[in-house]
Parts: C-alpha cells; structure tokens; sequence
C-alpha cells in the first residue's frame, strides 16, 4: 500500500465510489474516511472502498496529504472551520459539491496559506445518495469538473487530475461563476420545477385519486425533490440570481405552450413543431451522454498510467504556499 493518504469526508455514494475505484489499482493510497455516522463509514469499509472508518473528523484528516469533501454544500464551511487549524503543511483538500463559487470563497477565508484547495465536481447521476448505490466506474468516462481558484498552486491543480487519471474521469476546466450558473440551469433549476410540480398537485383536494394513477414518468419529473431539504434550499439561496434568471425563462416556455394550446387547432402544426424540437434535443442529449461523448478530443487530458499518477502524488508534499497575497474576507 501507498505511504500516500487520502481522506473522504462523507462516506455516501459519491465518496464511497471514489474509495472503490482508487482500490482497484494495484498498489493504492490509504484510504481513510469520516461520516457523521460512524456506520456508514464502516459499512463503506466492510464494502472495501476504505482502509479505516474514523470517527474523530481530526484525527481522519491531520494527516492526509489529499482530503476530499463528498458532503453536501451546507457541510463545507463548518468542516474547513474545524479542520482548518490542525492540517500539515502542503495538503490538498477538494470538494465535490454542485456549487463552486461559495466553496472557493469559503476556503479563502478559512484557510492558511499552506493548504491549497480546488474546487471538484463529477458529473454524474448514482441511482441514489448512499454507500449502497456505490460502484467503482461511476466515474469512468465522466466529466469531472475542476475549478481552482486564481491563487491556486499549479502542483496542487495536477494532483487532483491524477486523482480523476485514477478514477478514470475526464478534467473539465471551468472558472466558478461559469460553472455554478450552467450547473443552476441543470440541477438547481430541476430541483426548483419538481419542488413545483409536487405542490402543484398534492395541494389539491384530487391527490389521493392522482397519485393512484403516477407513474415512472410522474416518478422521474418530480425526483429533484429528493434528498436533504436544508441542502436544497442552501442550494437554492446560494445561486438565487441566476436561478430567477432561468426560472424567468422556464416561466417564458410554458407561457408560450399556454398560448398553443388554448388556439384551439389553429396553433396544432406550431405546437407539434415545439414538442418535436424538444424530442429531438433530448435524444441528442441522451445519446452523447450515454457514450460519455462530451470532451473535445483536442482539449483532451493526457492519460498516464496508475503507477505513475501515484507517483507523482506522492512526491507533492512540499509544495509552495498559496499566494499570500490572496484576500481573506
């Protein structure tokens, strides 16, 4: 095993799959993780993904030169303010949330200079949030997209991508503004219309005969609504602006097929032409997403074998202290 330590805060799907991937190669880093339930940690252990549940959020990362944190949005800012002043000189602490500009802000404020963070976040789609929905190849042909801040150690940058060459994702580079308003626009704005579309229907008097008739389709239009709601509304409030800006334009469409369908059939031909725009859109989509078809394969990573991505994460431990000139707010 490798002298290398990486530490999961948060042993759900997302940091339990990291775990199973990383353990696949033949000579893997020691994996440590901490959840604030001490048996989902163990329950990620006994499932192979980690060589030790810890239980002390300290003790789990004072001496990991990697730290990812697989916890919601609403979880990051607490756990850098407690781990903050007991991390050695040099590591590299990531996260994995849907949000990048509050991370980033957060880690600025918080952090000494001789830590560096970037910020993570792998698109992709688990079919839940827990250990048991983990799998190795979650990330495999994915994007994975990094946005390090301006002040961000270029050695620091390059260990996260050896740790996406491991995971067998793909980096995508995006600064965190651009980042957080197009990921608005596919998840939080999904969130906010299935938030809408429950309202709208088990408000009404006619639920308990609807709800007998919801099927598959009812079941994917309204699964944003699922998980924890504080971390929805976090999600929410931290990108509300650029949330109404899409809202606005959501609210745009569904005025406009509003307007088809109460033309009676002097609109049919317009209205089928817009159903068969979107049809045609989404079955794009889908395809592309289904072959992980998204990297341009001029900006394209270049690809190291395993032993020489740990390697190279190994020997980062002395790495330069972040610009000092960086703002603390």
């Amino acid at each position: 095993m490798s002298n290398f330590t990486i530490t999961i805060v948060g042993s759900g799907v997302i940091g339990t799959s990291m775990g199973l991937a990383l353990k696949q190669h033949s000579d893997p880093p020691r994996l440590v993780t901490h959840d604030k339930e001490l048996g989902n940690g163990k329950a990620a252990v006994k499932k192979g993904a980690f060589d030790k549940a810890e239980w002390n959020l300290i003790n789990a990362c004072e001496q990991a030169n990697l730290i990812i944190l697989a916890i919601p949005l609403n979880g990051i800012r607490p756990t850098l303010e407690a781990i903050a002043p007991y991390l050695k000189e040099g590591v590299v602490i990531s996260d994995t949330c849907r949000s990048k500009e509050p991370t980033l802000a957060w880690a600025n404020q918080l952090l000494p200079d001789h830590i560096h963070f970037v910020g993570g976040n792998p698109v992709v789609y688990p079919a839940g949030s827990g250990h048991e929905n983990a799998a190795a190849d979650l990330f495999k042909g994915r994007l994975y997209c990094l946005t390090p801040a301006s002040s961000a150690n270029e050695e620091a940058v390059q260990v996260l991508v050896n740790l996406l060459g491991l995971l067998g994702a793909e980096p995508f580079f995006l600064d965190a503004a651009e980042h957080d308003g197009l990921i608005t626009a596919t998840e939080h704005l999904p969130n906010l219309l299935s938030v809408a579309l429950l309202n709208a229907l088990t408000q009404q008097k006619s639920w308990r005969e609807i709800r007998k008739l919801a099927g598959g389709l009812f079941q994917q239009a309204s699964s944003g609504a699922t998980g924890d709601p504080d971390a929805l509304v976090g999600n929410f409030l931290e990108n509300k602006e650029t949330l109404v800006h899409w809202l606005d334009r959501y609210m745009a469409q569904l005025n406009q097929l509003r307007a088809l369908l109460v033309a009676d059939n002097d609109k049919a031909e317009e209205l089928a032409q817009t159903v068969d725009k979107a049809v045609v859109a989404r079955l794009n989509w889908l395809q592309d997403f289904e072959k992980g078809a998204f990297t341009d394969p001029e900006l394209a990573t270049t690809r190291f074998e395993a032993p020489g991505l740990l390697s190279q994460m190994i020997g980062f431990g002395g790495l330069r202290k972040r610009n000092p000139s960086s703002d603390k707010k």
